[in-house]
C-alpha cells in the first residue's frame, strides 16, 4: 500500500511561531508594565519594538537577565500576584525563543503561584490563556478569556482587541475559518491593524497565497525600524510561503534575510537546512541539523537527521537518532501533551509506526480539530489500512476553505488505496499545482 509523506515539521513551527508572534506585543507590554508597590527598571523584552537585539546570543542574554531579576522582584513580594505575573511573562518570551518545554513549565509554575494570592476577579488571566493557547490547550484559553469578561473594571481596548483576536485563533484552530475572520475584524475596530499577522497565516491556510505575502510585506514595510526579530520573523514567514510552493530559491532568500536580521536562531537555521536537504545539498543540512541539535536538543531535528542517514542507507545510525528522538518526545508530550502531539506525529510517521501515529493523530485532532491536524488523522487512518475512514475524513477537508499540498496528496494516495484512480490522479495535479514537488 502507498502511504503519504510526512508533513514536513519546519512548516508546523513556521505557523506555531507566527500566531505566537501576534500576540508577543501584548506579552510584552504585560511584561514591562510598572507594577505598585514595587518600582523596578526592568530591562526590554526581546520581542519589544525597541529591542535593538541583532543576534539571537544577545536576546537570550537580555531576557535570561529579565528571568533574573523578575525572579528576585517575584521572591520579594510573593503576596502581591503581578510580580509572579511578570516572571511568568519572562519565561514565557523566553520559551518563544528557545523552544524549550522546561521554560514554558515556568511560566506555568510562576501563573500557579500568581493565582494563589490574586483575590476574586483579579489575576494573570490573560497571560495564562497566552501560555494555554500557546501549548495548543484551547478549552484552558477560552476559559481565562471567559474570566476576564467578569472583571469588575473592564479590560483595556487594548486587552479586549487582543482578548478578541486570541479568541479568533480559538476559532481558527477549532476549524471554524470565517468565524476567526469575524473575531479579528472585532479585535481590528478596537484597534486597527491588530490582526495583520493573524490573517495573513489564515489566508496562507486557505489558498490566498499570494494574499499572505502580501499581508507580510505591508507589516514589513509598515515595522522598517521594528526590533530586528520582529523583522526577522516577517521574512522567515515569506520564505515559509514561497518553501510549501516549492520555490526553494526564494525561500532560501527570505531565510537568508531572516538570519541577517537576527543570527543565530536556530529555528531560522532548521529551515535553511530544510531547503538544503530538499536542494540535494545533504552534506551541508547534516552539518548544520548537528549544530541546531547541539545548541538545542529539540527532537525534530533529531528526527531529520535521522531521515537523512536513513536515505543514505545507514539504518543503524537512522534507528539509533530515532530512538534518541523518542525518548526526547515521549518527556514533551508528558509534560505538556497537547502542545506535542502534532509534532511527534511526524516521528511516528517517518519510522513507519502507524499505530503510533493514529494514536497521536487522534489526539491532537481531539485537542485541535482544524485543516492541518485533520490532514494528519487521515494519513494515519490510510496507513493503518482504514481508506474508508481515511476518505470521509479527508473529504471534510476538501469541502472546507483549508487547501495546501499536502492535503492534496493525502487524499491522492487515500483516493488511490479506495481504486478511485480518476479522483486520485485530480488531487495529484491539484497538489503539483500548489506545490510542484510535492
Amino acid at each position: 500500500m502507498t502511504t503519504a509523506v510526512a508533513v514536513r515539521p519546519a512548516l508546523k513551527w513556521g505557523a506555531a511561531v507566527v500566531l505566537a508572534a501576534a500576540g508577543l506585543w501584548a506579552v510584552e507590554r504585560s511584561v514591562n508594565r510598572a507594577p505598585e508597590p514595587v518600582t523596578q527598571d526592568w530591562p526590554d523584552s526581546p520581542f519589544s519594538a525597541r529591542s535593538i537585539s541583532r543576534t539571537y546570543a544577545e536576546a537570550m542574554e537580555s531576557v535570561d537577565r529579565g528571568v533574573a531579576n523578575a525572579r528576585v522582584a517575584a521572591d520579594a513580594g510573593r503576596d502581591q500576584w503581578l510580580m509572579h505575573e511578570m516572571l511568568a511573562g519572562q519565561y514565557l518570551i523566553r520559551a518563544q525563543l528557545s523552544g524549550n518545554y522546561d521554560d514554558f513549565a515556568g511560566a506555568q509554575q510562576a501563573l500557579a503561584e500568581a493565582f494563589k494570592v490574586a483575590v476574586a476577579k483579579s489575576g494573570p488571566h490573560m497571560m495564562q490563556a497566552k501560555l494555554d493557547f500557546t501549548m495548543h490547550r484551547l478549552n484552558g484559553a477560552e476559559k481565562q478569556l471567559a474570566a476576564m469578561d467578569q472583571y469588575a473594571v473592564p479590560p483595556s481596548k487594548m486587552d479586549q482587541s487582543e482578548m478578541a483576536a486570541m479568541r479568533g485563533d480559538i476559532a481558527f484552530y477549532r476549524g471554524r475559518y470565517d468565524e476567526a475572520l469575524a473575531l479579528y475584524g472585532r479585535a481590528d475596530a478596537l484597534m486597527p491593524g491588530a490582526t495583520t499577522f493573524r490573517r495573513a497565516i489564515h489566508a496562507s491556510r486557505t489558498g490566498q497565497v499570494d494574499r499572505a505575502d502580501a499581508l507580510f510585506t505591508a507589516e514589513i514595510e509598515k515595522l522598517v525600524t521594528a526590533a530586528p526579530q520582529i523583522r526577522a520573523y516577517l521574512e522567515l514567514q515569506r520564505g515559509i510561503l514561497d518553501l510549501e510552493r516549492g520555490r526553494l530559491d526564494d525561500a532560501m532568500a527570505h531565510f537568508r534575510d531572516a538570519d541577517g536580521f537576527f543570527l543565530g536562531h536556530w529555528l531560522i537555521e532548521e529551515h535553511i537546512a530544510e531547503v538544503l536537504t530538499l536542494q540535494g545539498k545533504t552534506a551541508e543540512a547534516e552539518a548544520l541539523y548537528r549544530d541546531i541539535v547541539r545548541r538545542t536538543g529539540h527532537p525534530e531535528f533529531i528526527d531529520a537527521l535521522a531521515g537523512i542517514a536513513e536515505k543514505r542507507g545507514d539504518a543503524a545510525a537512522a534507528k539509533q537518532l530515532y530512538a534518541q528522538a523518542w525518548a526526547l518526545w515521549e518527556r514533551r508530550i508528558a509534560q505538556f501533551p497537547e502542545a506535542a502531539f502534532g509534532h511527534a506525529i511526524d516521528h511516528c510517521v517517518a519510522k513507519g509506526d502507524w499505530p503510533c501515529a493514529q494514536r497521536l493523530a487522534e489526539k491532537n485532532h481531539e485537542a485541535r480539530p482544524f485543516g492541518e491536524a485533520k490532514v494528519a488523522l487521515a494519513r494515519a487512518l490510510l496507513g493503518n489500512g482504514r481508506a474508508a475512514e481515511a476518505r470521509s475524513l479527508i473529504e471534510t477537508v476538501l469541502a472546507s476553505p483549508w487547501r495546501s499540498a499536502d492535503m492534496h496528496r493525502v487524499a491522492a494516495e487515500i483516493y488511490q488505496a479506495s481504486g478511485m484512480a480518476t479522483e486520485a490522479a485530480e488531487q495529484d495535479r491539484l497538489a503539483k499545482a500548489i506545490n510542484p514537488l510535492a
